[in-house]
């Protein structure tokens, strides 16, 4: 199955009796009533429910490993740090301690799980494509190539980080909906998505488009025959 490489990956170790519930109330999916041995998703996001950095939660036992994003991670724990306060909860950043891949076109029966191959925590994200992540000393070879990648991404309209994913988008608006769950507790950004949800308007929306039939404006990944746009809900 091809692998290509998560340049952009970073990692951080949260512990404390309070971490679980800490994330919880500062992202948009359930996190409070993960157990040992899942790995979940979520959006952190602002006042203004626009996306702060998308996270994959690795529930270790003793600590939580975060896999989010070098680009977004001096924002992130900006966002987060200041409101521990008198919270149990620490966090460590060891991106530099381990590399990252994406392995993709693949059929993932245990997604929501994650295991260790040989050194290597595969992390099952979805049906089709998993989180990969080792120390720096165990070989992980990931030799595909990221325009192959995208084109992927592409095809089955998976949004990433610093293309639609971006500080100025809300997770509804680039095809994150999933995570965005409808019945939990408070959280940073709730009100706005959820008055969103109720209304069912959300302004903008992710689709894939074939080439030279929308304004190069809206695009956010090219591709060779399609591309993925983020559009007024009115547009398509």
């Amino acid at each position: 199955m091809p692998r290509v490489a998560y340049d952009d990956a970073a990692l951080t170790v949260w512990q404390g009796s309070d971490a679980l519930q800490f994330i919880d109330g500062l992202s948009s999916n359930k996190i409070a009533d993960m157990s040992q041995g899942e790995v979940r998703q979520t959006v952190f996001t602002s006042t203004q429910a626009k996306i702060v950095d998308l996270a994959t939660v690795f529930h270790m036992g003793g600590f939580l490993a975060v896999q989010t994003h070098k680009s977004q991670l001096k924002s992130l724990l900006q966002h987060v740090t200041p409101r521990i306060l008198n919270q149990k909860v620490s966090i460590v950043d060891v991106t530099s301690q381990n590399i990252f891949c994406i392995e993709y076109g693949i059929s993932n029966s245990s997604v929501g799980t994650f295991e260790s191959v040989g050194g290597i925590t595969h992390g099952y994200i979805e049906e089709n494509y998993s989180l990969l992540i080792a120390s720096v000393n165990i070989e992980c070879v990931c030799t595909d190539d990221a325009e192959s990648f995208h084109e992927w991404r592409i095809e089955n309209e998976l949004p990433w980080n610093s293309f639609e994913i971006t500080a100025s988008n809300h997770p509804l608006s680039v095809g994150l909906g999933r995570l965005v769950h409808p019945d939990k507790g408070c959280y940073i950004g709730q009100e706005v998505l959820a008055r969103m949800i109720s209304r069912g308007r959300q302004g903008k929306k992710l689709v894939r488009v074939e080439n030279g039939t929308i304004d190069e404006k809206f695009i956010t990944t090219q591709g060779q025959h399609n591309s993925l746009a983020i559009v007024r809900e009115s547009s398509q």
